[in-house]
């Protein structure tokens, strides 16, 4: 019987120009593609200087040939190679030795190698290997090293630890100007950290948290009073017909980091693997050139922890920080994958199902465009003698879908917030309304046909034909009016022109759709957000999800999956499920699932320890549901238990005509007071 895990995570083979079992390579994300560099071939024991690209789209390898003309960096493994500004940044390492034909001769490496993705050829060493004539900067350059770490955040590389060729530990830190492309700081950090027991990752987008982040205090002398923003007479209707600025809802954001907010880095290292020891350890980068760091080691929760990890892999992927690697024990050896929740700082395990459960697998690497985890491996190998032998493959390909974890990006904001509170006033205040929306009870909504325009392009396109079809009735028009011929109709048998939604007129559209959902999208589109109450009603979000789904509304559809993933709990996981299924939005709807079984487990477990105990177990309790708190921003309620405690939940389908129902209610009755 499969576990629900198995839907997370798939297995595919790889095509194309698959590269060599290789020791000690690099790889790095750009986008969609994968570049893997360097490495040792096990069947010569000879190191190469190769690139490959990986398409983690089609899942097929192509090699890369470099120009004749092209400085390529020597041979190496255990190096590190990290992506910045569409270029790939390759440091260290351990190569051949200089001058000796036994290829067992080995030395280590300090020099910086920049790729031209665009361009696709390497630049000159002399250009970027940051080596300073000048004595007083010497002591900038990093000594020789491999197996260290490596992380890029505010146009800085971070070199972190290593070996030396005599495989002593460099318990330092330097950091490399990738602008001016010259070292520019060195610290000294008493850790051993290297590829086998730690790993160090930054993100290319920061998450934002606007409920912690200062609200102008003169926003409403900025902006206006809400209702007065426009048009500030006495004519305008009381205050209490606009929402209130203490009713916004602002969800977390991703967002390009700034000096004000920089993309930290974060190390994690494990070691004493008997009796694990576990380090977490955050780089913040400040607006000069040095940095904090701060040791977050001792927060760390969770009802379990990682075991001991070998050569991990490490990404950071919205508010979560992911960890993979080798999981060796007496009886037991697997591929482990862990996940922190910064916000929170829990651990909480991925679990793959059985996609990972055999074969070889060793290295991983996050694709954060898809909110995939992707885990490089050879399903028929042997994970004890491929780690003995340090051997890397890449035949297939393990796909773990990190949203249905609950582990996603969140979507970035379309208007900074200010802007989406004064769209909303433009709406409320009627500010250019010459176009009405016209709900399934005859209520009308005033509102500008220009912002539909813009902002919803199926609604464009309507219009676009609409308008052609009128100047075409016009150029038919007959000069006399007793020629009346038959009217050619779009849409019939054998006639290829589209035809207009009917719904359309020129001074309005007829949505179908209740007085709140329809005023909840139009809030959507004048503040391209979710920021009221009403939208965050689980029947208007609900609505939302089929609403994006059939018109093509890809942002609404982004920040609908967000509110639901943000809301979903014991009492609101039927109804996502049910709406995810409907509108195929497959990670929502496995995570939904699998909460569903999980609360239906514990009531079951509950129920027959009930039965044991004669059958005074009692009521379910608000601790059976961990999804409640601050996630649930709801303006209706659902179930109510035995405590007088409402919940709010997702209607499922046969409850969400009268949710919706109620949700008018609701709202007229709020807009009346």
């Amino acid at each position: 019987m499969h576990s629900i895990s198995d839907l997370t995570t798939f297995c595919r083979k790889t095509t194309g120009v698959i590269p060599p079992k290789l020791v000690g390579a690099s790889t790095t994300v750009v986008g969609s593609k994968m570049y893997l560099f360097g490495g040792r071939l096990v069947t010569e024991r000879r190191m190469v200087s190769d690139l490959y690209v990986f398409n983690m789209e089609t899942f097929v390898w192509e090699m890369v040939t470099p120009a004749p003309e092209d400085d390529i960096p020597e041979a190496r493994y255990f190096h590190s190679t990290e992506a910045w500004n569409n270029h790939l940044i390759v440091f260290g390492g351990m190569g051949g030795a200089k001058r000796s034909s036994n290829p067992d001769d080995l030395c280590v490496l300090n020099d910086v190698r920049f790729y031209d993705l665009s361009t696709m050829h390497w630049l000159p060493a002399s250009a970027t290997n940051g080596i300073s004539l000048d004595p007083n900067t010497e002591m900038l350059v990093p000594k020789p090293r491999y197996a260290h770490l490596s992380s890029v955040t505010a146009d800085r590389l971070f070199i972190i630890g290593g070996q030396d060729l005599s495989n002593v530990w460099l318990d330092d830190v330097y950091v490399y100007d990738l602008l001016g492309k010259a070292w520019v700081q060195r610290r000294s950090f008493p850790h051993h950290c290297g590829t086998y027991r730690s790993v160090a990752v930054s993100s290319n987008l920061r998450v934002r948290l606007p409920q912690e982040e200062d609200r102008p205090a003169d926003m409403n002398t900025m902006l206006g009073s809400p209702g007065a923003r426009f048009r500030p007479d006495s004519s305008l209707p009381s205050a209490q017909s606009f929402t209130s600025p203490d009713s916004f809802i602002h969800m977390p954001y991703s967002a390009p980091p700034t000096d004000d907010h920089p993309n930290d880095i974060y190390l994690y290292s494990n070691y004493n693997f008997t009796d694990v020891k576990r380090e977490f350890e955050v780089f913040s980068p400040q607006p000069d050139s040095d940095f904090t760091i701060t040791d977050r080691s001792t927060d760390m929760t969770g009802t379990s922890f990682p075991p001991g990890l070998r050569f991990p892999s490490g990404a950071v992927l919205g508010t979560h920080f992911i960890i993979a690697g080798t999981y060796l024990a007496h009886t037991y050896q697997s591929y482990s994958i862990w996940a922190l929740d910064m916000l929170t700082m829990t651990w909480s395990r991925i679990d793959p199902g059985s996609a990972v459960a055999t074969g070889s697998w060793f290295r991983g690497c996050l694709w954060a465009e898809a909110n995939k985890f992707i885990i490089f491996g050879n399903r028929n190998g042997q994970l004890i003698e491929d780690y003995n032998r340090r051997l890397l493959s890449w035949d297939h390909v393990a796909v773990i879908d990190l949203e249905s974890f609950g582990i996603y990006q969140p979507p970035p904001l379309q208007l900074d917030i200010p802007m989406q509170e004064f769209g909303l006033s433009a709406l409320e205040e009627g500010i250019l309304a010459d176009f009405e929306i016209i709900c399934d009870d005859g209520r009308k909504i005033k509102c500008s046909r220009k912002t539909l325009e813009d902002r919803w392009p199926w609604f464009k396109e309507q219009r676009t034909m609409f308008l052609a079809r009128a100047r075409q009735a016009i150029e038919t028009m007959p000069s006399s009016s007793m020629d009346v011929g038959l009217p050619d109709l779009p849409g019939t048998p054998g006639s290829s022109e589209p035809r207009p939604d009917p719904r359309l007129t020129p001074r309005s559209f007829n949505l179908s759709e209740p007085y709140p959902v329809a005023l909840a999208l139009l809030q959507y589109f004048y503040s391209l957000a979710l920021i009221t109450p009403l939208q965050h009603a689980p029947a208007v979000l609900s609505q939302f999800l089929v609403l994006s789904n059939t018109y093509q509304i890809h942002h609404l559809e982004s920040l609908v999956k967000h509110a639901m993933h943000r809301a979903l709990s014991n009492s609101t996981s039927v109804g996502v499920y049910e709406v995810a299924t409907l509108c195929s939005c497959r990670s929502l709807q496995i995570r939904a699932l699998k909460t569903v079984m999980s609360y239906s487990q514990k009531r079951t477990g509950r129920s027959r320890a009930d039965s044991k105990n004669g059958g005074g177990g009692g009521n379910p309790s608000d601790s059976d549901n961990p999804g409640r708190g601050s996630d649930d921003t709801f303006a209706t309620s659902g179930r109510s238990h035995s405590g007088g405690v409402s919940d709010p939940k997702f209607p499922s389908s046969l409850e969400h005509q009268s949710s919706v129902g109620s949700t008018t209610r609701d709202y007229i009755t709020n807009s009346s007071k």
